[in-house]
């Protein structure tokens, strides 16, 4: 089950009279906003879960005048540069009667955010991913994870960014993170052999204590169906992850042969 992340849209649209009324509330939620995509970035595979028209949406509604305060330019460049260059993964539009608690869908919402809205809530209700709901203190102080409910209630963990707190980074790295675990079949000083009449692949890379190289491999891996592919700059050799339990994967070189066309073209080999 994989897990993606959806962002709490009222983080980065903004109601214009509310801030003219509250504006240290929003200072707060910018330095806040800053967590999370600084948090975000460091979370290897992590997808953000928004299509297209959503993030227009968002585009077209980002405070701009407000962001015309010169104290708000890093947030402005910050929050854009994120949305430009997500990770993100798209969904059907279809509307449903699933609703959230608490509703995440504010009035001051232009109608098509609004409808973007209700596409994403009725995603994460009915997909089996694991969802996991970003917000932030200065929106979100009753410390209860979302729901959404379309007649059958269901719970999506919940981070909250504010200072001091765990982030979306400790979530993954405590819960989602792809770990390396090194089977033994693949010592590198047993070299190319074989078992029970089946070719095995040294793991040339891997000294048999420090597990940092293969971690950092992992985590900059490309999935492709259930694998993750890397390339090893030392050894020369392409590297395959192969998932063994939950979320733990062991590796090997692997054959040029074998890698598919796709990951060959990505590390252009």
């Amino acid at each position: 089950m994989e897990a993606k992340v959806i962002l709490d849209i009222s983080s980065v649209v903004w109601d214009e009279n509310h801030f003219n009324a509250n504006k240290s509330f929003y200072y707060t939620l910018k330095s806040e906003v800053f967590l999370f995509i600084n948090a975000f970035d460091n979370c290897n595979n992590l997808k953000f879960v928004a299509r297209e028209e959503l993030l227009n949406e968002i585009i077209t509604l980002f405070p701009y005048k407000i962001c015309s305060d010169h104290s708000m330019y890093d947030f402005q460049r910050l929050v854009l540069h994120f949305l430009a260059t997500k990770r993100n993964v798209s969904y059907s539009a279809i509307t449903s009667t699933a609703n959230s608690i608490p509703n995440i869908c504010y009035s001051y919402f232009s109608p098509d955010l609004q409808t973007e809205i209700g596409y994403l809530i009725t995603e994460i209700h009915n997909s089996s991913d694991n969802h996991i709901f970003c917000t932030f203190h200065t929106r979100w102080q009753n410390n209860t994870n979302l729901q959404t409910n379309n007649g059958a209630a269901k719970i999506h963990q919940t981070v909250i960014h504010e200072d001091t707190k765990p982030t979306i980074q400790d979530y993954y790295l405590t819960n989602v993170r792809n770990v390396f675990e090194h089977n033994p079949k693949h010592d590198r000083n047993k070299g190319v052999h074989y078992e029970n009449g089946v070719k095995v692949n040294p793991l040339s890379c891997f000294d048999g204590t420090n597990t940092d190289i293969l971690q950092n491999l992992l985590d900059n891996a490309i999935q492709i169906v259930k694998n993750y592919y890397a390339y090893d700059d030392v050894n020369q050799t392409f590297v395959c992850f192969k998932k063994h339990q939950d979320n733990k994967y062991h590796g090997y070189d692997e054959d040029l042969d074998k890698v598919p066309q796709k990951i060959r073209e990505e590390f252009h080999k």
